[in-house]
Formats: C-alpha cells, structure tokens, sequence
C-alpha cells in the first residue's frame, strides 16, 4: 500500500510539472539582461530548463540543487557521463570574475591566447592590492600611485578585450559580484577562493586558478569532477546574539578544513526561510574554509528582495518563473548530511592558527584559560568579504552605540572595512559609520586589507604573542599581519564589537555585565539592525569602467622593462622520457598552504611578474630535515640555502626536481602562482600525501605532475637527500606511476607506487607543456 501510495505521489508530481511546462516554456523565453551594467548577455533559464530535462530522463533520480545548477551548464547533457565524485564534468559557465591579483596573470594568459575578446562575460576587481595604513581615503591613493603601472595594465587590458573593469577603491571583488553580477541558478567562477559568496543568491560561485578562468574566457569548457554534495539542513530560527556566521563557524568545526573537499554544500530546510540574502552569503563565502567545491542555498523570498533593493527587480521575477528548478528535489539524497537546530545555535569563535577549531561562546573562556591563549584583545577588524553587508554593519553597529550609551568606546584598536563603495556611502548616509568613528574605529578602504596581509600594523612587534578578533574568513598562522605570534579568533561581527569593548577574549555578552562611566554593571542589548536598508542603497562613487564601444585603438600598457609585469614565455613540452636522478628540492612537513607556497603581503606587487615573484616559491613552507622554513640543502654544493636560489641553481644546470609534500598540500587561496612558480624554476613533479582540489588543478595545468603516495605512509619512507626516479611514461589514466627511491645513505633503491587524478586530456597538457600550449596548438591545426 505504501509503496503504491509513494508512485501515485510522485506520478501526481511529475503530472504537475508535465501541465506547467507549457506555460513555463514561453515565460522561461524572455529576454532578462545578466546585469544593468552589460547589455546582451542575457540569463537562458530556457536553456538551463533544456539540459535538465535532457539529464533528468537520463539519470531517472531526484536532484539536488547543486546538481541542478551543474547539469544545467554541462556542455553535452546528452553524452556527458555523470557519477558524483567521479566524472569529469565539461560545463559552460555563466560569467568570469577576477581579482586584481590573479586577474594580471589570467589576462597574461589570455593574451598569449591571440583572441581579440573574452567568450564569456567577464569582469576585473581592483580590491587586493590596497594596503591598510592610516584610513580609507590616503590608502586608496597611495594604492593608486604605487601600483599604477598593474592599474594602467588591467584598465587597458579590459578595454582592448570587452573585459568590464572596476577601480580600486569599487570594492571587495565577491561584494561587488553580489552586488551586481550573480543570479539564482546561475554558474560562475571567479580567482578567488572566496567566489563562493554568490551562493548567498542561489549561484554555483567556485573559486578556480587563472588557467580555469583563462579556458572559459578563451570559450573553452571548464572542467571540473562531479562533486558530492553534502546537505546541511537547517531547522528553527536564530535569535539574540546568534548571526549566520555562527552556522559556518559551527559546520566548520563538524567538517575540519578538508570535509568539504570534492563536495558542494548545500543548505536546506526551513531555517534557510529566515536568513538574509547577505547572511546566506557569508555562511557561503567562509565555505572555502572547510576546502567546499562552493556552497548554495536555494532561492528564497530573501534573495528576491536583495535582488529587489539591488535594483534587479526583473530578475528576481523571472527566477520566480523558474522556482521549481532552484531548490532541491523532494526526496534529493546527500552524500552526507548535517543537521543544525537554529533555536539552540550559540556563538561560536574559531581558531586561533586554523578556521575549522570551533568553540562555542558558553565554553569559550575556560577553553582560552586551558590552551594559554592571550587574553587581551589587541585589535578588533571587522568587515572584509565576508561579513560587510547592510545588515552586519547595522547589527556592529547597534553595539557600538549600546556602549557609548553607558560612556565606554573600543578598549581595543578597532578597524572597519565596507566591503563595496555602496556599502560604505549607504553606512555613511544612514549614520553607522559615524557611529563607528566616535566608537574610536578606523575606516579603512574599501578592499581586502588586513585579510589578506595587506595591513601594515604598527601596534605590536613582531613576534610578540597577541590576541586579535575578526569577522573574516580566513586565520592561518601569519595571515593577517605577518607575525606568527598574532592569535587570530574568527567570529561574527556582533562578538567582534562585544570584544573590542571588553578588551579581553575572558568576556561572554550574553552573561557577562560590564561596568559604565559611572562604575555601575550593565549587560549589553542583543544587537538589532535592518536586513536591507530602509532608504535603499546609495551608490556612492562611480567606479565601473566599461569596455568601450571601439575597441580597436586601445593599446595595452606592458613596459618591456617593468619590474611587475612580464610577457609571458611557453614553457617546454615534456622530451617523452622518464625522469632519472631527480633530487628532492624540499621535503615540507606539515600545513603547506597556497601562503606558504606563494605568500601573499609583500609580493602581491609581483603578481605579474613571474620570474620575480618566484623568487618567494615555498619559503614557508618547514623542512623535514631540520624543522625550518627557507633552509634546504643545494646538493651541487652541499650548502645550506634559501628554497627559490636553490631550485635557481638546479635549472641553471638543467636538473629537474621534485617536492615531497604531506596532507591537503595546496589548501588555502586559489593562487595560481603557487603552481607557476615550481614550473618556472624548473619542477617536474608535487608528491604528497594528499592535495587541495584547486592546487591540484593548477599544478595540471602548468604542465606539472601532481601525485600522491597510494600508500600514504610512503612519505615515510622517503628522505629529503635522497634521488629519485619517476617513470613518465607510464603516465595513463588510472594507473600508478612508479618512483625509485635511491636512499641517500647508499641503502638499495625501493620503489614506491603513486597515485593521481588525470584524465584524457589533461595527459595532453603534460605532453605539450601546458594547458595552455594545448589550446595553442589546437588553434593553430
């Protein structure tokens, strides 16, 4: 009877969808613009609506959201093969979005590519190159004149290649990409980690390498393996202190740095009914933490409404007519699921030195006490990609004011960064960024700052232990201010504030009393602010250039004598043999993150330069042999020295080499540099224990051969003086690869299997050198 029951529901079911589609099929046609600021790039949900139709009678299966956006997009709905953790997908992204630091070697790259203009809708962000000193307007314009060479290069560049370009000082890239750009359904990738944000309006946003975003604007499909997707359902409705970031924060702690690894999450359930369109963004957005494909949530009435006060009113309705396809599936299966109960979520505080180690704010002090951690808040940042909206600004806000209201201001150094030039005129209009200045907080720019290191502090001196609290992503050992001693805390913007006024991490809002002016104890009012404001956005300054109508004229600034932009040079295709002799460049141990591979901070100058920011290739990451960074023994000479001067002398003498590295190698940001760089000084092969999915990607794409021990324990085994063998031509699909290990110490050679991920035609990009030396290639046939 049951079993009948359930056929007779889902026979009533797909009835249903049969009689709507007709009505659906011509409103799905309509033309609706991407965005206001592009004319004839339109949304084909009408498209969308085909390929899912086609994959649907394939696959005869519920669908999850995230799988509805990807199959949506694939290139060849009817003969790609789909098995999630498996395929290769090929899919057609809706647009491309770069930063002003990956955008210059993406755009190297194009070019060398010999297209006069990007297939598919593109934009540059000028937000990482501003570095955080005395305040918002003096940055900006110091930023503008010590980078104006990279400045005048991505102006031009876009210009001559139909690229949409925003100034610095517009905004932080993934703000301005929600903001402007993303759309419920809709696939884009972007060079940065933190892409994801979209997912904040129901977008597949993923963070990628330039070489992914270099294919799709070259119009190549972007390739990407099936991810799983892992449900996180949400019940019940947040209350008092508890902020969307503490739903990240909490899934964080359940699934560590790499539990989201080869997988989208996806939230669901009746609590995503009540969290702002910005909330669900920054829930999204700090997805890259857990090493998430990209995160999504499904279309909501909130979205409409962002969408609304975005000015995007036809998108929203439109979305509106096409529903049913941007949600999940009644009956959709996860490959794992998490379940979180809003009515009992407490506030949590991750870190210090990694995102993922989540303690909730009722055991917070003891857990500070037990580890030792500095208790003296040195400096409270709030804002950054992240947590920037209307709604965090209104909410930190209230706080601020709570305080002054009992005669107390920050006891911390407090700074603020408006993640858009819409954010910071509208906050300015309405009164909270005044409130923040007589709170005793900084304004800085409106750009990534000390997020991402650019953030020239002078308050503490490095080395010395401190403590700081932040509202953004992101907390590796060093991230935010260069010093290895600095203890950053990961948490919303609300404890931020309560923090920054008590001075201490010992201090819990939602118990603990505070003394006023007057000596008298008093609690602070839970923080209250608008989702949306109420007055709708003020755009501020007008920081968009568009490409121009003739292109043609434009010439694009590269000095042949420049010390940060650099042409680029092919590399050399693989002579065909194995490789025999190879030393070990480094053996790293531990955390290697993209920051330890190519740190960020001072090089970021570099970014389009690549000989010269090589010259900062693995200098955090920690050798085996002796414990330090930067500190690796050249075997030509059997001295000690930097990793990038040894690597130098290796190729100078024409000796290939490999790095042996340990778990998630690669975590971290989408820094393409980290895999141009082993290319450039000569590499041919990253060994780990395991590697983080984007890392592993770029290092393809470059022509190197990243591979893992299949036995992990191998890693072991393997000294860092020893030489080794690999057997390049036994490169194929789904086969190890075989590396002889000669021990350094005259021990008998062994062999060791090796894993790795390449398909068919990334083969190909081993062969030629590069992926894109095969697209070269295939252009020039």
């Amino acid at each position: 009877m049951h079993h009948l029951a359930r056929l007779g529901r889902i026979g009533f079911q797909s009835i249903g969808r049969r009689s709507l589609a007709t009505v659906s099929d011509g409103a799905l046609s309509r033309k609706v613009e991407m965005t206001n600021l592009e004319k004839g790039h339109f949304i084909n949900y009408k498209k969308m609506s085909e390929n899912l139709s086609i994959v649907r009678s394939r696959l005869n299966r519920p669908l999850t959201y995230a799988e509805k956006i990807l199959y949506s997009h694939l290139d060849d709905p009817h003969g790609q093969d789909i098995e999630r953790g498996v395929s290769y997908l090929k899919l057609r992204p809706d647009r491309v979005a770069c930063q002003d630091a990956t955008a210059q070697m993406a755009i190297l790259q194009f070019m060398s590519a010999g297209m006069d203009q990007v297939q598919t809708p593109s934009t540059v962000h000028c937000d990482h190159l501003i570095e955080a000193q005395v305040g918002g307007p003096k940055d900006l314009a110091r930023a503008n004149d010590i980078n104006k060479e990279v400045y005048d290069f991505l102006s031009t560049s876009c210009a001559k290649y139909n690229i949409g370009f925003w100034r610095p000082g517009s905004g932080i890239i993934h703000q301005i990409v929600l903001e402007n750009y993303a759309f419920p359904g809709g696939l884009l990738i972007g060079t940065d980690s933190h892409t994801p944000n979209a997912g904040g309006l129901g977008m597949a946003a993923i963070g990628v390498g330039g070489a992914d975003a270099v294919d799709v604007m070259a119009g190549l499909p972007w390739e990407l393996k099936a991810p799983k997707v892992i449900g996180v359902k949400l019940t019940g409705k947040m209350s008092g202190w508890t902020a969307p970031k503490d739903i990240i924060l909490k899934v964080a702690g359940i699934l560590t740095v790499k539990g989201g690894t080869g997988a989208i999450v996806e939230y669901h359930g009746p609590g995503t009914e009540s969290l702002s369109c910005t909330g669900m963004a920054t829930i999204c957005n700090m997805g890259a933490e857990i090493g998430a494909t990209t995160s999504v949530f499904p279309f909501n009435d909130r979205m409409y409404d962002y969408l609304k006060a975005t000015k995007r009113t036809e998108i929203g309705d439109f979305a509106r007519e096409y529903a049913k396809d941007l949600r999940e599936d009644e009956g959709a299966e996860y490959d794992q699921l998490i379940e979180i109960n809003l009515d009992e979520l407490e506030p949590h505080i991750n870190g210090p030195f990694t995102p993922d180690l989540a303690t909730p704010i009722s055991k917070f002090k003891e857990v500070a006490k037990a580890n030792g951690w500095p208790e003296e808040v040195k400096v409270g940042l709030i804002g950054s990609c992240t947590n920037s909206s209307y709604e965090d600004m209104s909410r930190a806000a209230s706080i601020a004011q709570d305080a002054m209201d009992h005669g107390l201001k920050a006891k911390a150094l407090f700074t603020v960064t408006p993640g858009s030039e819409q954010i910071r005129a509208t906050i300015e209009r309405d009164g909270q960024l005044k409130t923040f200045e007589e709170f005793g907080g900084m304004v800085l720019a409106n750009a990534c700052g000390p997020c991402i290191g650019q953030w020239d502090r002078k308050d503490v001196k490095k080395g010395e232990a401190n403590t700081i609290v932040t509202s953004y992503n992101r907390n590796f050992t060093g991230r935010n201010d260069a010093n290895p001693a600095t203890h950053c805390f990961v948490t919303s913007p609300d404890m931020v504030l309560a923090m920054t006024i008590a001075g201490t991490l010992n201090f819990n809002p939602l118990t603990d009393k505070l003394k006023d002016k007057d000596g008298n104890e008093f609690m602070l009012k839970e923080p209250t602010g608008e989702g949306l404001p109420s007055r709708g956005y003020d755009p501020g300054q007008d920081t968009y250039q568009a490409p121009p109508a003739d292109r043609s004229s434009v010439s694009v600034a590269v000095s042949p004598t420049s010390d940060r932009l650099q042409i680029l040079k092919p590399f050399d295709a693989w002579d065909g043999k194995d490789a025999k002799d190879l030393p070990i460049l480094i053996k790293a141990q531990g955390k290697t993150t993209t920051d330890h591979i190519s740190m960020a901070g001072p090089w970021l100058k570099y970014r389009g330069h690549l000989d010269n920011i090589s010259n900062n290739m693995l200098i955090g990451a920690i050798n085996a042999e002796n414990g330090e960074a930067n500190k690796i023994k050249n075997i030509l000479t059997g001295q000690y020295d930097a990793v990038p001067a040894v690597a130098r002398d290796y190729k100078k003498n024409g000796i290939k080499w490999v790095v042996v590295g340990d778990w998630n190698y690669g975590e971290g940001s989408s820094r393409e540099h980290a895999a141009l760089e082993p290319r450039h000084l000569g590499g041919l092969a990253i060994i780990t224990r395991s590697f983080a999915r984007i890392h592993e990607t770029n290092l393809k794409k470059q022509g190197m051969l990243p591979l893992t021990f299949s036995d992990p324990a191998d890693y072991d085994k393997i000294g860092p003086n020893d030489k080794v063998d690999l057997m390049c031509t036994e490169l194929a699909v789904g086969k190890p690869m075989t590396l002889k290990v000669h021990p350094a110490d005259g021990g008998k050679a062994f062999d060791i299997k090796l894993s790795h991920t390449f398909n068919e035609g990334q083969i190909e990009w081993f062969k030629n050198g590069s992926a894109l030396n095969t697209m070269a290639k295939k252009a020039s046939q």
